[in-house]
């Protein structure tokens, strides 16, 4: 008797554990699922769009283990049916970025209005029914800072109520089918009962149950592909098979770390995970290749020791870290592996795993050497257009001016603001036609680049020569990106050709154009006699006594002498007909379009009269005359060489026949042979 009532009393004993343990067990699964299922909910919820979360809830109130999941706004009417979150986040926002099909709105009245209030005030609460075999679950919902971007309306710290009811009537069949069990056995033999009851709780109860804990364990680490793997259609073995269902609804619902870390390892900047005191937890492939080190060697080490001058924030970035959680465009100089330096732009951020747990530091790098390089570049290529000398103007695609540098504003006048923005035809001299630069532009579109001598306008309205060069930039696609022109003034080199051309081509005592372009001359006006009809008159004029005046009163008063001479002789003459000086003291005069000799005769007269009295030079009295020797073209000749000997021998002969008179070639010479 003692050791049936022994008996009797250790299966009583053991039948209110087990019984105890079913309602443990029962809350523990709940709550682990609640707990799951409202980070998920929160987790949906940061996506921004709520229909992500009813999808969700109309899913998971499919579990057969789920009698109610709802979720419940702080006055106890149900979430996501009627507009008014939308219209609050929306007003917040001053935008109509949310919508979505509405349902009607509807107030929950079956929950205690006292214990709802605790779970606003941030309070979990849970209650097992008995009577009615649920358990029921309310979790609040908290307000990260994350959901003040849309939900900054409301500052308060809850923002709903998760309400998630489990039946727990399979727990309560279980501990009737263990009572009834526990009375039909303990009538028995109770050896026989005690060892099959011992057997019993073993294999079916607490097996499977270490089996869902350590299931349990692996899925708190995250492991979410665990799966419960009993024998037993027990009650225990159903409880397995829930286990596995709730197990795949968090998989397909939660973001699993195998998800974010896939997305970190393939981010192509660099990414630090450090808790509080920066000892680096976790680097990602970018940040590894970049500073050239293995994850190991990183693994527990200050992130201080990768960052020359450390990660020491100022005063200011601390308060923004701390208000705000998170610090951006912090620059630092890290450390390869090699030992030289990388310039880096940093983004800290504080990531809190709960609202108890530690918190951990990531760190957001991206390598910004070609930045710094193409930054140094820049600057210098800024310094070069300040200093160079050349004019510098770089027009968009649609030839607008963006960009001058100083030169540009020195030659043309023009500041930086007057041209900004307009087209160069503000420069346009009106010299060129339409057509030139219709041909410039194509050869620009056609070959990248043009260059050549134009003539534009200052802003004063002065023109001037300069020489230019635009090429035609193209982007990566092949298209025009920018215009960019070079030129410089080069109106004193224009000078310097007018002077040196000049000089090439008159004489420089005088002025007078030389044998060279007296040649050319004569030879046009040849032809154009021959082929309009009409006569060139040649006069080869050698100056009489000049030698005398150069010997006598120096060279100083020869060349006044010969200046004054050349000037008499333009006085004599059309603008249209060439004196020229081709001797010391020998001139020639062309006279073009003439009709008949008497027009040539007449010239000659007044060029003897006029050296019939003295020629004043230097203040001196000079006593000259001259002798004139006239061919005329195309009669006498046609070839501008041939022209010029008849002229000289006509020359010739008026100076021996006595000085001071003319002679004809055709009628003089040819008389005189």
């Amino acid at each position: 008797m003692l050791l049936l009532a022994t008996f009797a009393v250790s299966q009583y004993l053991l039948f209110t554990e087990q019984q105890e343990s079913i309602y443990q067990e029962e809350v523990e699964r709940a709550s682990f699922m609640a707990d799951g299922l409202s980070n998920s909910l929160q987790t949906l919820m940061l996506s921004g769009n709520a229909s992500y979360a009813i999808d969700w809830l109309d899913r998971i109130s499919e579990s057969p283990e789920l009698l109610t999941v709802q979720v419940l706004r702080k006055d106890q009417t149900e979430a996501f049916l009627d507009g008014q979150t939308l219209n609050n986040v929306n007003a917040h926002l001053e935008s109509e970025l949310f919508s979505r099909p509405l349902r009607s709105p509807r107030k929950v009245t079956d929950i205690d209005a006292t214990s709802f209030a605790k779970v606003v005030n941030g309070q979990q609460f849970n209650e097992l029914n008995e009577a009615t075999g649920e358990l029921t679950f309310l979790l609040p919902i908290n307000a990260g800072d994350e959901c003040m971007s849309c939900h900054g309306y409301d500052a308060s710290k809850v923002r709903g109520v998760l309400r998630i009811t489990t039946s727990v009537a399979h727990a309560q069949e279980r501990i009737e089918q263990a009572r009834s069990d526990t009375i039909f056995y303990g009538l028995s033999v109770a050896f026989v009962i005690g060892l099959l009851l011992s057997l019993f709780i073993r294999r079916q109860i607490l097996g499977p149950l270490e089996h869902l804990t350590e299931a349990a364990t692996d899925i708190a680490e995250g492991d979410l592909n665990t799966r419960v793997n009993l024998l037993t259609r027990t009650e225990i073995g159903k409880l397995g098979e829930s286990f596995n269902h709730m197990t795949d609804a968090l998989k397909r619902s939660t973001v699993s770390r195998e998800y974010f870390e896939t997305i970190m390892s393939s981010m192509g900047e660099m990414l630090f995970v450090t808790d509080t005191e920066y000892k680096i937890e976790f680097a990602n492939p970018a940040a590894l290749t970049t500073l050239g080190h293995e994850l190991e060697e990183l693994t527990g080490t200050p992130l201080e020791s990768l960052i020359s001058g450390d990660i020491e924030l100022t005063p200011e970035e601390e308060k923004q870290l701390a208000k705000n959680g998170e610090i951006k465009s912090i620059e630092r100089e890290f450390l390869h592996k090699s030992g030289h330096k990388i310039p880096v732009l940093i983004t800290v951020t504080i990531m809190q795993q709960g609202e108890n747990a530690a918190c951990q530091i990531v760190h957001a790098g991206r390598d910004i050497t070609r930045q710094k390089r193409t930054e140094r570049d820049l600057r210098l290529a800024a310094k070069v257009m300040e200093s160079d000398s050349n004019a510098i103007l770089v027009c968009d695609d649609k030839a607008n001016i963006v960009l001058v540098n100083p030169a540009f504003c020195d030659i043309t006048g023009y500041s930086r603001e007057e041209v900004i923005g307009n087209n160069p035809r503000i420069l346009s001299s009106g010299r060129q036609t339409v057509d030139f630069y219709r041909k410039m532009w194509s050869t620009l579109h056609s070959e990248g680049m043009w260059a050549g001598e134009i003539w534009n306008k200052r802003k004063n309205g002065e023109v001037y020569p300069e020489w230019l060069s635009i090429t035609a930039v193209r982007n990566d696609a092949g298209e025009i990106s920018n215009f960019v022109s070079i030129f410089y003034d080069i109106s004193e080199q224009k000078n310097i050709e007018q002077r040196l051309s000049h000089m090439a081509h008159h004489d420089q005592l005088t002025g007078l154009p030389n044998r060279t372009l007296f040649t050319d001359r004569l030879e046009h006006a040849l032809a154009h006699a021959i082929r309009d009809k009409y006569k060139v008159g040649l006069m080869f004029i050698d100056i009489d006594g000049f030698k005398a005046i150069n010997d006598n009163f120096g060279h100083d008063v020869g060349d006044a002498l010969l200046i004054e001479i050349a000037n008499r002789l333009g006085e004599l003459v059309r603008s249209a007909d060439t004196v020229a000086r081709v001797g010391g003291d020998e001139f020639i005069i062309i006279l073009e379009n003439l009709i008949d000799l008497e027009d040539m005769v007449q010239v000659a007269d007044k060029i003897l009269k006029c050296f019939s009295t003295p020629t004043m030079a230097a203040e001196i009295a000079c006593d000259i005359g001259c002798s004139i020797g006239i061919a005329i073209g195309p009669d006498d000749s046609q070839n501008a060489d041939e022209l010029v000997k008849k002229a000289d021998t006509a020359m010739y002969l008026a100076k021996t026949s006595g000085k001071q008179q003319y002679r004809i070639y055709n009628r003089d010479c040819i008389a005189a042979d």
